[in-house]
């Protein structure tokens, strides 16, 4: 069995008012996997992305990474070994900074690159991974298209280094050509990077093509996992079973 990268134990969130998002959570990664999470709007998915990277900081429960505990409030380290792929890039982009300006920002802050110079042919390289002309770090995010800014998303959550990628529907906000692509990236980070990967999304279509198991949350919690060909074939849950059925044209 792969070794585990990423464990979480209990995780529960409440929110003010006494909502609780998340329900006594268990879910493991292993290195070099992709991990489906799926289920419908307000169940939980992207709270519990926002706990594994260190956005949600209030919760109860264990996270351990490579071994190692992770504490709400994480080190510039542990920071760097998780980073997350927001679903609007529109959002999660300044649009007044050019793409060199995005990704030298985050490459200073954490000490990547020995100058200047360093971080630029750094940059270039991060450009070159995610399928971007070079030219376009001069770029500002408000001229490209949608998948051109997915693919600096990326690449800015790719600048840190990090071993673990949190997609938070990563493809919702693309026509269907782009997700093709957008989802063929993130399969070639795992092969050429090593990157575990959870990858949360509504699309099934999706979750089928790329990952290895696919957890399924309802009301936050975890009532399915599995790996994908069992999800899909053989459903051992009466919600799995609820979502598959609407979707009728999954290949």
């Amino acid at each position: 069995m792969t070794r585990s990268e990423l464990v979480a134990e209990g995780l529960s969130v409440t929110f003010p008012g006494g909502m609780r998002a998340l329900r006594d959570v268990n879910l493991r990664v292993g290195e070099r996997e992709i991990v489906g999470l799926v289920g419908e709007s307000g169940s939980g998915k992207s709270t519990l992305g926002r706990v594994i990277v260190g956005l949600q900081h209030s919760y109860s429960g264990t996270l351990t990474f490579a071994g190692e505990a992770l504490d709400p409030r994480r080190t510039t380290k542990q920071r760097g070994a998780i980073q997350m792929v927001f679903q609007d890039p529109y959002a999660s982009l300044d649009p007044r900074m050019t793409v060199w300006q995005l990704l030298d920002e985050l490459l200073s802050v954490h000490r990547i690159g020995s100058g200047r110079e360093d971080r630029r042919h750094r940059c270039e390289d991060l450009m070159r991974r995610v399928h971007l002309p070079v030219a376009m770090l001069d770029s500002r995010p408000v001229g490209m298209s949608g998948g051109q800014r997915q693919r600096v998303a990326i690449a800015r959550a790719l600048a840190v280094e990090p071993r673990f990628l949190v997609a938070d529907e990563p493809t919702a906000a693309l026509d269907v050509s782009v997700q093709a692509r957008i989802i063929n990236l993130f399969a070639d980070l795992r092969e050429e990077m090593g990157l575990s990967q959870l990858f949360i999304s509504h699309n099934l279509a999706v979750v089928r093509s790329l990952c290895d198991r696919v957890a399924v949350i309802y009301r936050g919690e975890i009532v399915e996992m599995a790996a994908t060909d069992a999800i899909f074939e053989a459903p051992q849950h009466d919600y799995t079973r609820q979502l598959l059925a609407a979707a009728p044209d999954l290949p």
